[in-house]
């Protein structure tokens, strides 16, 4: 990001900065003693875990289509996300990595509101010096901050949404140095700044988070902004590429955690921020509920929209689920009978509502619904899928814009060419994105309805793996008892949970058979 600004920074700013930084005697605040000299760092011996990048629109499936183990835990040789947010509430530096298939970098991310002078100066030293801070939309509206350039007319290769940039006017010089440079950041991270207290142009970079967070756009911008949130600091990031000493090119994976442990700083990566969003945030609200009357029996429909990207997702209850009173009541008969009955469909209208045969699965939602009704009790799970697969949030070098029936009408039609090839139910490869945050919708539900164990009505131990990840107890696979009820459907036989036209990944929750936890 913005490496053709990075020479006109940086090269003018490495001798000053270490002549400043010896004479201070001091370090940011966090950072374990760096040795003083600029010899390069040690190279670790880890070796690159992929030998070539993943098409563009590729780049985020697998931070969901795995099958996720304990979503808490970080990747191995990485920090957790917790002890990273304990050091940025702190006021120290962490390393954010995004994925080896997306822009392969690294960034010192800093809270906005913590920011000092050597803090900045050690900022300026390590990275391309092209010294950021992401903002959200609003606050940037506030301080009349519009786009560097217009979004149709955006070609950064990761589709940056720069603003125009700034100085602070007041207590500021040329707004170069270290010092500048961080009181104008600090400004901007303040809610109460206003425009007028900023000159145009200037030497720090806003950037326009998008919505959503890493959730949308994994990201450093949306890393930046989620992680000084969390960590219950303002929602402003500062955030630069750390870059080699040596030629000044960009640092990987090996050297960037030689750097963390040289500099005692947390490393971090962008799918464990993604993870640790989707199992711990309140990703849901409800909206809505309403008695509903089908030729199956009475349900109660409860209506879910998502505080992420305003997706609306919906639960059939039937019995004591959701129902307060009620449930406390029978909650220790639920327990003993080895939980609630669900079941999860993926929304597809070429299934639900044209009756497509996808793939040689039909019938499951009123099979569903039939064996919800013939038990007394359960819970219908109707999520609307993700479709998107690139970092714009448009329509992307894949041509389809997210979400609508255009882009579940192509996905449907290239999983049918993947049945015709491989034989009725065979699924194809998994949908961007599909995975964990579908499987985040359905345990967010279930925690509204205030329901922790199911019996989930499906045959596939992989649906149960993804479910547990979010804290919900899956007693046992009830495939076998909902094909006796009619809910099986289709050439497959059995009750399979539903896949959706749209879901290339052949379920609500991605592959169809177990993979290797996360």
């Amino acid at each position: 990001m913005a490496l053709a600004l990075t020479k006109l920074h940086a090269g003018c700013a490495s001798s000053a900065v270490a002549s400043r930084r010896a004479r201070l005697g001091c370090l940011p605040p966090g950072l374990a003693a760096a040795p003083a000299a600029a010899a390069p760092l040690q190279r670790a011996t880890r070796p690159a875990r992929r030998a070539a990048p993943l098409a563009r629109g590729a780049a985020k499936q697998h931070l969901y289509t795995a099958a996720p183990g304990a979503l808490d835990a970080p990747s191995p040789g990485f920090d957790s996300i917790a002890a990273a947010l304990e050091d940025l509430a702190a006021g120290k530096f962490v390393v954010v990595l995004d994925d080896e298939d997306r822009e392969n970098e690294g960034d010192l991310i800093i809270a906005g509101d913590k920011v000092t002078t050597e803090a900045m100066a050690f900022m300026v030293e390590f990275t391309s010096g092209v010294i950021c801070i992401a903002l959200p939309g609003a606050d940037l509206d506030r301080l009349r901050l519009p786009l560097m350039v217009d979004s149709r007319e955006n070609d950064e290769s990761m589709y940056t949404a720069f603003t125009v940039t700034v100085d602070l006017r007041h207590g500021t010089t040329t707004g170069i140095s270290a010092a500048d440079r961080a009181a104008t950041i600090r400004a901007l991270s303040d809610p109460a700044a206003s425009a007028d207290a900023f000159r145009r142009p200037g030497h720090i970079f806003p950037l326009r988070y998008r919505d959503g967070g890493v959730i949308v756009r994994p990201g450093h911008t949306e890393a930046a902004v989620d992680l000084s949130r969390l960590a219950g600091c303002s929602p402003a990031g500062v955030l630069c590429e750390i870059v080699d000493k040596d030629d000044g090119s960009m640092q990987r994976t090996p050297q960037l955690l030689a750097f963390a442990a040289a500099h005692g700083l947390k490393c971090i990566t962008i799918a464990d921020l993604i993870r640790y969003r989707l199992r711990h945030e309140q990703l849901l609200q409800p909206v809505s509920s309403a008695p509903l009357h089908t030729r199956h029996g009475d349900f109660v429909a409860h209506v879910f929209r998502s505080a992420v990207d305003g997706k609306e997702h919906a639960a059939l209850t039937c019995g004591a689920v959701g129902q307060q009173q009620k449930q406390q009541r029978q909650q220790q008969q639920q327990q003993q009978a080895g939980g609630v009955l669900a079941a999860v469909h993926a929304q597809s209208s070429l299934v639900d509502v044209f009756g497509s045969l996808h793939c040689g699965r039909e019938g499951f939602l009123d099979g569903a619904l039939a064996a919800l009704a013939a038990e007394g009790e359960g819970v219908l799970l109707y999520v609307s899928p993700h479709q998107d697969g690139s970092d714009d949030g448009g329509s992307g070098a894949g041509g389809v814009a997210s979400g609508g029936m255009a882009a579940e009408l192509e996905a449907y039609a290239r999983q049918q060419r993947a049945c015709s090839a491989n034989g009725a139910g065979a699924s194809g490869r998994a949908s961007p994105l599909a995975d964990l945050r579908d499987a985040a919708a359905a345990a967010h539900m279930l925690r509204h309805l205030g329901v922790g164990s199911v019996r989930l009505l499906s045959d596939r131990d992989a649906d149960a793996q993804r479910l547990g990840a979010f804290g919900v107890e899956v007693a046992g696979l009830a495939g076998g008892a909902a094909a006796a009820a009619g809910a099986g459907g289709g050439s497959g036989g059995g009750a399979a949970l539903n896949g959706a036209a749209h879901a290339p990944g052949g379920g609500a929750f991605g592959a169809r058979r177990p993979t290797a936890a996360v």
